[in-house]
């Protein structure tokens, strides 16, 4: 709505002046949308790109003092193959760091501040609260809608005896956890040494902390331990060992003594379907859909299913709820080229408030762009939640 305000003072303005601005003001009305609901609810936005076209960026670039990349710039890789770097230097704590963005991911491309800040701040209160943690550090992200996913590297100026470290944000005393943070390895120049970290970039607007420390034992008895097994041969039992993460890629032997002699690889995909935020909107709810909302709020639990290289994420959903008899309602608007998922199990946008519509994330990113925009890799975990209020209440961590 204050989009259309401001589009209709400069129309009159315009027309006051009488000169030959009309060219323009017939450009902008072209870009009205039929529902603002509809382009808040599926992220899919237009931007306004000022100026003439931007220069192409490099596959390394350096971040500017205010951290802006304008949607222009981010235009010119959008869809591109390969990974495009950001690099940027925080000059009072020495700390350095990259953005990673791949080029294919960004299909709606929109105003980056990469910019990073570091600080002490309550640094010692979140470590405590994060188990006594040795290390730690607050990292600020700027607001912004994330065009891509995204991931960051850190090179810190001291040297870190941890290989185990986390984001995590400090909520009400407590340090919770936003996902891992890789600790890389530690190299030094000169005299000096050096710290390298990296997070997948999932949420952003917000002050972070890093905190890490020693998650595994490293004695001469531990060592000598894997020195025997070693010796006996037992291979098999070391790496079990060794590896003792939940989310480790291992396979086992048989699983690939049998894709091999297949001579074939399926590509998999999890996707589940939820609604428990109406729930706790229940009043707003249209009194003729309650027969629709489960009792826990599932419509379909986490699902492991296949899909074919070049499949979206509009394509796998209407082939499950096909598959499940799950109703299903999209339409396909033509501005943006994708579809826009209307309603779900009879679940439709403004069932439960004004603010309400179903939304996607995948591997925890919302995208700022329709889904049948988003390609499908081995691996993703695909998530339909019905937000009440805009995505603020499924973790969206970005809107108006």
């Amino acid at each position: 709505m204050l989009e259309a305000k401001q589009m209709k003072r400069k129309r009159k303005v315009f027309l006051v002046l009488l000169i030959a601005f009309v060219i323009l003001i017939t450009g902008g009305c072209s870009q009205k949308v039929k529902s603002d609901q509809i382009t808040q609810l599926d992220r899919v936005e237009t931007t306004e790109k000022k100026g003439t076209s931007a220069k192409k960026l490099e596959k390394i670039n350096q971040i500017p003092d205010d951290g802006i990349i304008t949607a222009a710039q981010m235009d010119t890789i959008s869809g591109e193959d390969g990974q495009f770097q950001f690099s940027g230097k925080d000059q009072d704590k020495g700390i350095t760091y990259v953005w990673t963005y791949e080029g294919k991911r960004i299909k709606n491309p929109v105003d980056q501040n990469l910019k990073v800040e570091f600080s002490d701040a309550k640094i010692e209160e979140v470590k405590k609260a994060g188990g006594n943690a040795p290390y730690g550090l607050a990292i600020t992200l700027q607001k912004m809608n994330l065009a891509a996913p995204a991931a960051l590297g850190l090179t810190l100026n001291e040297k870190w005896d941890a290989d185990n470290a986390v984001l995590c944000k400090y909520v009400d005393g407590e340090a919770r956890k936003v996902c891992d943070v890789v600790v890389g390895s530690v190299s030094g120049v000169g005299d000096k040494a050096l710290t390298n970290l990296a997070f997948n970039v999932l949420e952003v607007g917000d002050t972070y902390y890093i905190l890490a420390g020693k998650s595994k034992e490293d004695n001469e008895e531990n060592k000598g331990a894997e020195e025997k097994t070693k010796n006996n041969g037992n291979n098999n039992q070391q790496s079990h060992e060794v590896d003792n993460s939940p989310t480790g890629n291992n396979q086992n032997d048989s699983e690939q003594a049998a894709e091999t002699q297949s001579g074939q690889s399926s590509h998999t995909c999890t996707i589940s379907i939820e609604c428990s935020t109406i729930l706790n909107n229940w009043d707003d709810l249209n009194e003729a859909k309650a027969d629709f909302v489960p009792s826990d709020g599932w419509i379909l639990y986490t699902s492991e299913v296949e899909y074919s290289p070049g499949e979206t994420v509009y394509d796998v959903l209407y082939r499950v709820c096909k598959d499940t008899s799950i109703q299903m309602s999209a339409k396909y608007t033509p501005a943006y080229g994708s579809y826009y998922v209307e309603g779900i199990n009879q679940l439709y946008e403004f069932d439960c408030g004004e603010l309400s519509g179903w939304m996607y994330s995948v591997n925890g990113w919302f995208p700022n762009y329709g889904c049948s925009q988003y390609e499908v890799s081995d691996g993703d975990i695909i998530e339909w939640r019905y937000t009440c209020d805009l995505g603020r209440d499924v973790g969206d961590q970005y809107y108006e």
